[in-house]
């Protein structure tokens, strides 16, 4: 009896430390590491720990938002630009490129063409963008419209630690983003890299 409670404790025991996790104080992020500028825009700078970009036309700062990216933008030119919506996309871990919706659009119409943004000069336009396939709506009595996260990552339930998983690590998203000034397109594609933020 003694040696069968004593193989019943060493088998639980391996079981409860098999299972246990690595939970850490912090959250899953992603972090600007390049950009590829269009033609003509030379010299672009990147400060990877802000997520800042900035040329003679741009200063960008990126934001992660689990299922959005927000940005703040700057137009340093002397004549306004236009953010082409239509044209943006976002670039998912996986490859797969999907159409993006901003603020200001309701979540019925964000397969719908999208209005230009103008950014008068020396101004600065706040925004965000989604993939629009990453929005659904569930019916039900508890449905309602739901956006997946970017990059799937454990979240943290009843606690403030969330489970570290170094495979996460380092995929990298994209966002191209399409500007206008007078009747030339410049081209941007971000690049990111996913990150955990440990809290200290």
């Amino acid at each position: 009896m003694k040696k069968n409670s004593l193989l019943f404790f060493l088998l639980f025991s391996v079981i409860i430390f098999a299972q246990k996790k690595d939970k850490r104080e912090g959250a899953y992020s992603i972090q600007l590491v390049s950009v590829e500028s269009p033609k003509g825009i030379e010299n672009g700078k990147i400060d990877s720990l802000t997520s800042t970009y900035e040329d003679s036309l741009i200063k960008i700062n990126w934001q992660y938002g689990v299922s959005q990216i927000g940005f703040d933008l700057l137009n340093k030119t002397d004549e306004s630009i236009k953010v082409l919506w239509d044209d943006a996309a976002f670039i998912s871990a996986e490859n797969k490129s999907s159409r993006v919706f901003h603020k200001g659009v309701k979540y019925i119409d964000r397969e719908n063409s999208q209005a230009p943004t103008s950014i008068y000069k020396g101004t600065s336009l706040s925004d965000l963008i989604s993939p629009t396939t990453y929005t659904t709506y569930v019916s039900g009595k508890y449905g309602g419209w739901i956006s997946k996260p970017l990059y799937s990552t454990p979240a943290a339930i009843w606690s403030s630690k969330v489970e570290y998983k170094p495979e996460l690590l380092g995929q990298k998203l994209k966002v191209v983003l399409p500007l206008k000034k007078d009747d030339t397109t410049f081209e941007y594609l971000f690049v990111f890299k996913t990150v955990f933020k440990e809290k200290k």
